[in-house]
């Protein structure tokens, strides 16, 4: 009761107040509307200050009665509201520090540990490998996958050199190269896909150029091959575009490079650019029949460096004398294999033989009359022969032995003498003083005139053999390295650019090396397209390709 006496006094005293400060008990209003509204927010802010000036003393003459209510705890990170009447300006506050609860880091193992292999085969590539309408640099290409992109695989050609896989740059299907391809996933039930036809140049559209250069000149030829007449000669490290080739692609065809229509080149000492794998196979023209005359057309020949003429065909016959380099001599006749040849003597009168090596010629040199080595020289009965000198006309090396596979002590230069103390039974190799050092070294004869009765040197056994030295490989873009030579077989791993490892065998065609693996053990097998090998490699044994998958 004494209550309700307090809150009834305290609502007459909020009534009165309003009362007063609305000015409804007649006072005389101010006619400016401004002056009014300015009057009455005055009024009515005085009599807010009252209210709660009576509500405030009210409250404190009011007995204390603390009623707890049940604690909630904050949830963290949850800013409680205050419970003051006055609501405060918000300010921007920062996030609150302490972070929620991190999500439970247990995942379930089947999803964390083991990734289901899908049923659908995916391939990806170790360098960026065009995708292209067709198995083969001939066709168009449709867009590149990427290194670190998986596209999926639809189907293969009959051999697996392609995959037919996803257009990763856009709609519908095309053919990447395997050779830097990993499939993952089984490609056992794939379709295999037969080529598209191949495309036709359209008119004006001129496929992709191929070009040849050789290091050495080169004859250029009616046919593939020396019983064909000499059309010219390629000039060594000048370019030509090649036109197509033979079956066997050791001969190339391309445009004469002095006069008009094509001739045919040897391209052994060539060097390519572009896909000339393909060029059109062109057939050789029929072999040239011998012409019945009595007199054949003189045959001709010209040597690219200084050649010995002999008294026979070899080194043990004696030298009468050199054959300058670009000098065009008749040719009389050939030895029975062609790889020794009768001219007249270029400093003198009588005949002598020259190595062909060297040598172009002009002229059915087919139809010279074959004639026999004379007689070896038999050597002059001397209890003490005179001392037998050698100079080469080239520098020439001075090995430990006689041949490549003994390592090199030193050089004799062009033109130095020097004495020979001993020959090989073969009379090629010849044994002299070192010629910037001490001991003695083996130099290969081929370039050398002699003085002396060199058949009376004693002939001296070739030390042991050495044992090869390590082999080594590196690529210049990543490869594949397989069970076996090539793309049917299985990839162990992939070989990086950068990185050496140990040749320990090789394929016979010299086109496929068995490296020890480079990322684990045993030996898997590399191509060799783009590899550079240090060492002895001709030394390496020769490895049959494991059984075809």
């Amino acid at each position: 009761m004494k209550h309700q006496s307090w809150f009834f006094l305290i609502l007459v005293l909020i009534g009165a107040v309003v009362l007063s400060g609305c000015d409804i008990f007649g006072r005389v209003q101010p006619e400016d509307p401004q002056v009014v509204l300015q009057t009455s927010i005055a009024s009515t802010q005085l009599a807010l200050e009252e209210i709660e000036t009576i509500v405030a003393a009210t409250l404190d003459a009011m007995p204390t009665v603390e009623q707890k209510a049940p604690e909630v705890p904050t949830p963290t990170g949850i800013v409680a509201v205050p419970t003051s009447t006055t609501i405060p300006t918000l300010q921007p506050t920062e996030a609150p520090t302490s972070a929620p609860t991190e999500a439970p880091t247990s995942t379930p193992t089947d999803m964390l540990t083991s990734t289901p292999t899908s049923a659908v085969p995916l391939a990806q590539v170790s360098v960026p490998t065009n995708c292209r309408t067709g198995p083969g640099i001939i066709f168009d290409q449709v867009s590149i996958l990427d290194v670190g992109r998986q596209v999926e695989v639809i189907a293969r050609n009959a051999s697996g050199t392609y995959w037919v896989v996803r257009n990763p740059g856009g709609e519908g299907t095309c053919w990447l190269w395997d050779q830097y391809v990993t499939i993952t996933g089984s490609t056992a039930d794939l379709p295999i896909w037969d080529s598209p036809p191949t495309p036709t140049p359209t008119a004006g559209e001129t496929p992709t150029t191929v070009t040849m250069r050789v290091s050495i000149p080169t004859n250029c030829r009616v046919g593939p091959g020396i019983p064909y007449e000499i059309v010219s000669v390629l000039q060594a490290n000048r370019t030509v575009e090649v036109l197509a080739r033979h079956a066997t692609a050791d001969f190339w065809v391309i445009n004469n490079p002095v006069g008009s229509g094509t001739c045919w080149v040897w391209g052994e000492h060539a060097t390519f650019t572009g896909a000339w794998w393909n060029l059109p196979v062109q057939d050789a023209p029929p072999a040239p029949t011998p012409a019945p005359e009595v007199t054949p057309t003189a045959v001709t020949m010209k040597v690219s460096i200084p050649t010995n003429c002999r008294v026979g065909p070899g080194i043990p016959y004696e030298i009468v004398s050199v054959l300058q380099a670009n000098r065009t001599v008749e040719v009389l006749a050939r030895h029975a294999t062609a790889d020794f040849w009768v001219i007249n003597n270029p400093v003198g009168s009588g005949t002598c033989w020259v190595w062909g090596e060297h040598a172009t010629f002009t002229g059915a040199w087919w139809n010279l009359p074959v004639q026999d080595a004379p007689p070896a020289p038999t050597p002059a009965p001397e209890v003490t022969p005179t001392a037998v000198t050698m100079k080469v006309s080239i520098p020439t090396n001075c090995r430990v032995g006689p041949g490549i596979p003994y390592e090199i002590v030193s050089v004799l230069q062009a033109n130095r003498t020097v004495e020979v103390l001993a020959r090989h039974a073969t009379a090629d190799f010849w044994v002299i003083n070192n010629p910037v050092g001490s001991g003695t070294c083996w130099v290969w004869g081929e370039h050398a005139t002699f003085t002396g009765a060199w058949w009376n040197l004693p002939v001296q056994d070739a030390p042991p053999a050495p044992t090869p030295a390590a082999v080594t490989l590196r690529v210049r873009v990543d490869t594949n390295c397989r069970v076996g030579p090539g793309i049917p077989y299985d990839i162990v791993t992939i070989f990086r650019i950068g990185k050496t490892a140990t040749v320990v065998g090789r394929h016979a065609s010299l086109d496929f090396w068995v490296i020890e693996n480079p990322e684990g053990s045993g030996t898997c097998w590399v191509w060799g397209k783009y590899a550079t090998l240090t060492g002895p490699s001709s030394s390496l044994p020769i490895w049959d390709p494991p059984p075809r998958p």
